[in-house]
């Protein structure tokens, strides 16, 4: 047993949010370890794992305070009320699930993390499970709209009698935002808390019988999810105030910036209405949408024949996407009564 009594110290200063988040983050380090010795019990945690659940637990701080000091207020209120109301322990992975690096429990408000993750790249094991704590945090603070995605898929279906499927598919390409934007987050977050630049894009290729892109080498400097990279930096300059800028790895910040809003969906869809888009938002969606399950087909989350039909259209879509794109791309300044909200 663990003492859980004890109340949590801050590392950093947070004027005037202080009690609130020591109140949280006592809550956090209560529940988690209350966690972790029922885990022990069961078998599905190892003594050793203990000091892993205690970094990932003092991670949500650093993580709160990396956006404190960077962020506006107001993206700040929604971080934290997000993280606070969605998160309510932290756990690590049974030794029998360390296939994969993270997830989200949504029905528990439990972050699982992997304490066993091997060096990569620049990063140790330790700063990746950093990173993927970030990544899970991420979701959290994207959840509000992501689940207007999802309203809105169910309203196509109801209100307009589409097939289940294509609405199913308007909402994965925002699911596809949703993995990229918490990528490049927690990227920008491990190496921004390390004071180094993050490494620059490089070309990899995947291989196999079913190769994502069939074997087509793509540009990333992500950790993981690095082919989603990509077509989410494209989406990115077809919105206003984002268009005009050239870069793909800025423009991608652009728009990870904007989906701290709670209104972000609410945003693009009246932004693609009032130009009378909307054809080219459901084509962009449905192609975007296609890519996330073949993402997702690349780690074998479906039957085989479903993984291999997804990952041999992968490269039809993103080149469909890509063909589309030049001529949607935006170079107008943003509309002050959505982006400025």
């Amino acid at each position: 047993m663990f003492d859980t009594r004890r109340r949590y110290s801050l590392r950093h200063n947070f004027n005037g949010y202080n009690e609130r988040i020591c109140n949280y983050m006592s809550r956090l380090n209560d529940y988690s370890k209350a966690l972790f010795d029922l885990q022990q019990r069961r078998g599905a945690a190892l003594q050793s794992d203990y000091k892993s659940l205690e970094k990932c637990i003092r991670n949500v701080e650093d993580y709160l305070y990396y956006n404190y000091i960077r962020t506006e207020s107001k993206d700040f209120d929604n971080i934290f009320n997000s993280i606070s109301n969605k998160v309510s322990q932290i756990a690590v992975l049974p030794p029998w699930q360390r296939g994969i690096y993270g997830k989200t429990d949504v029905e528990t408000m439990t972050i699982w993390i992997n304490p066993n993750m091997s060096y990569k790249g620049s990063l140790t094991g330790e700063q990746r499970m950093k990173l993927y704590m970030a990544h899970e945090l991420g979701h959290a603070v994207n959840d509000c709209w992501i689940k207007k995605a999802e309203e809105y898929a169910n309203k196509l279906i109801q209100s307009y009698h589409w097939k289940k499927d294509d609405a199913q598919l308007i909402y994965d390409g925002f699911c596809m935002l949703d993995e990229a934007i918490t990528q490049n987050r927690a990227e920008n977050f491990i190496y921004g808390s390390l004071i180094i630049g993050r490494p620059d894009l490089i070309p990899v290729s995947m291989t196999g019988r079913h190769p994502m892109f069939g074997g087509e080498s793509y540009r990333t400097n992500f950790d993981y999810y690095g082919e989603l990279q990509e077509p989410a930096s494209m989406f990115a300059r077809t919105l206003r105030g984002i268009g005009k800028e050239r870069n793909l790895e800025k423009a991608l910040n652009l728009l990870s910036q904007r989906a701290l809003s709670p209104t972000f969906f609410d945003n693009i869809l009246n932004e693609y209405e009032r130009d009378g888009q909307m054809d080219a938002f459901f084509q962009q969606l449905t192609c975007m949408g296609y890519l996330r399950r073949a993402a997702y087909a690349n780690f074998g989350y479906y039957d085989s024949d479903t993984n291999a039909r997804y990952l041999d259209w992968s490269k039809g879509y993103l080149d469909m996407l890509k063909s589309m794109n030049p001529a949607l791309v935006d170079p107008r300044e943003p509309l002050d009564d959505t982006w400025n909200r």
